[in-house]
């Protein structure tokens, strides 16, 4: 190799030496669109929650027994009633996955209120037993938001149900406390008859604003306490499976509506 080749050669590796390793061509980004990664960037400001469950309600209910007392109670078995009914239910639900943190579900609950420990009743100079009893039930659809709070397994729930449900007041007076008399039962609706059963009945529709406090301790288990109002639209009080009353204000006022609270328990997925 002649001095000038050689020449060449050890400048072409001396300018390779000083080339920093990694050099590209530098291309100025256009600031002014926005970049794709920018569009499709998933918002991860507030965490998402996700839940599919199923299980049981067990509430304890307040309704107002002011006019039940005054009216029904007090003229029929000579005492008040206290103004507490436990309920039991159940309710499913699952995450609507196209609206973040949004839940729908279906419940059922039911309750009655046989405060009665009547003593006998004196009529005709016969001695029966009268007892009373007041029932609640409904059925709702079920809205909740879960709040997007950073709390781990325990998520703060506002939500509402609303459905349709029914207040059936049952009555009865039998001369014997264990035993009906069916010889009896040609006559039991005669105005001599000591003998009577009847049952007085209102539909409402029900709306319960409601909040929940849930906890998962595992991705499989949840347990849920609940204060809520029950607020019922009454209908019509008719008697024995749909027989008008016709007017009277006997029963105006009685209604399904009290306070709430409830502990739940219920397993799914839950995340």
């Amino acid at each position: 190799m002649n001095l000038s080749r050689r020449s060449i050669f050890v400048a072409a590796i001396a300018i390779a030496a000083f080339v920093p390793r990694g050099l590209h061509a530098q291309i100025s980004r256009d600031t002014t669109h926005w970049n794709d990664e920018e569009l499709y960037q998933e918002d991860k400001s507030s965490p998402s929650f996700f839940s599919v469950g199923g299980g049981f309600l067990y509430g304890y209910f307040t309704p107002d027994f002011s006019t039940f007392n005054t009216n029904v109670a007090q003229p029929f078995v000579k005492q008040n009633y206290r103004q507490q009914v436990w309920m039991v239910g159940g309710q499913g639900f699952v995450t609507i996955p196209w609206v973040k943190n949004v839940r729908i579900g279906g419940m059922g609950y039911s309750g009655t209120s046989s405060d009665c420990g009547c003593e006998d009743t004196v009529i005709q100079g016969v001695n029966v037993n009268r007892y009373l009893t007041y029932n609640v039930g409904y059925a709702a659809l079920t809205l909740d938001y879960v709040l997007p709070l950073r709390t781990g397994h325990f998520h703060i729930v506002p939500g509402v149900a609303l459905g349709y449900g029914g207040v059936d007041i049952y009555a009865r007076q039998a001369q014997n406390r264990a035993n009906f008399d069916i010889a009896q039962f040609t006559t039991e609706f005669d105005s001599t008859s000591l003998y009577r059963t009847h049952t007085y009945s209102s539909r409402f529709f029900v709306y319960m604003p409601q909040l929940q406090f849930e906890y998962s301790p595992t991705g499989y288990l949840m347990f849920r306490l609940t204060a809520a109002y029950q607020g019922t639209s009454m209908g019509t009080w008719t008697v024995d499976q749909g027989l008008s009353l016709g007017p009277g204000p006997i029963f105006n006022g009685i209604n399904g509506s009290g306070m709430v609270a409830s502990l739940g328990v219920f397993l799914g997925l839950f995340q």
